[in-house]
């Protein structure tokens, strides 16, 4: 499944980077599609068995580096000129070489079909950063759209929006509904991701306003 999911994202990658070189937000969409996907392809090369060790640890820092790069894109949309969104890059850092640093900090517990289950070091800490900035970036969104209008495109905030939910609301759903998937959370929640690929990939066709683009570059 991982590698089909890899396959989808990679077309959709190609199609953005073929016809919609011009998008303001080019880069930031690009960065997030390669992510997911390079998360696809490890959690593939794990579960047949390559490099277990050292490919779960890379995995991990792959997917660290999503948060922070969603909330860099939200950023843009609403034109924030404050640049917070180096925190979230700094401890996606931190995190990532800790990660990388420490053997068996990431190890692979069981794969099936659907989903991978790790078992990895500061787990509490990690989805604190994780979920934490998940959570800020759809409030960040939902404020900006409600107080800063004027500076915002409000299609493009409700398709993050949407992009958002679109991965998380199915993920916490299934959860909710039987608690034993918590342990898979990360596998499950690139799973879902899809759909956050596929809405980027819309999001890519759609060209904001002038006054926006430059107020952007």
């Amino acid at each position: 499944m991982s590698l089909i999911f890899f396959c989808i994202e990679l077309v959709i990658l190609i199609v953005v980077i073929v016809l919609n070189r011009d998008h303001p937000f080019f880069w930031p969409i690009v960065m997030l599609l390669v992510l997911l996907q390079l998360y696809q392809l490890s959690e593939f090369l794990i579960c047949v068995g390559v490099g277990e060790n050292i490919t779960g640890r890379i995995a991990y820092v792959i997917i660290t580096f999503l948060p922070p790069t969603g909330y860099y894109l939200c950023t843009r949309i609403v034109n924030w000129r404050f640049p917070d969104y180096w925190i979230g890059f700094a401890a996606a850092l931190a995190l990532s070489i800790y990660y990388l640093s420490v053997p068996g900090s990431v190890v692979l517990v069981d794969c099936n079909p659907l989903y991978a289950i790790y078992n990895y070091n500061i787990s509490t800490v990690y989805g604190i950063f994780y979920i934490g900035i998940l959570v800020y970036s759809i409030l960040f969104i939902i404020t900006n759209l409600i107080f800063r209008r004027e500076k915002v495109e409000s299609k493009f905030g409700i398709m993050i929006l949407i992009g958002y939910l679109s991965f998380l609301a199915p993920m916490y759903i299934m959860v909710w509904i039987n608690s034993s998937f918590g342990i898979a959370i990360p596998s499950i929640m690139c799973k879902y991701a899809l759909l956050l690929a596929v809405t980027l990939g819309i999001f890519s066709f759609f060209k904001p306003k002038l006054k926006q683009v430059v107020d952007t570059v």
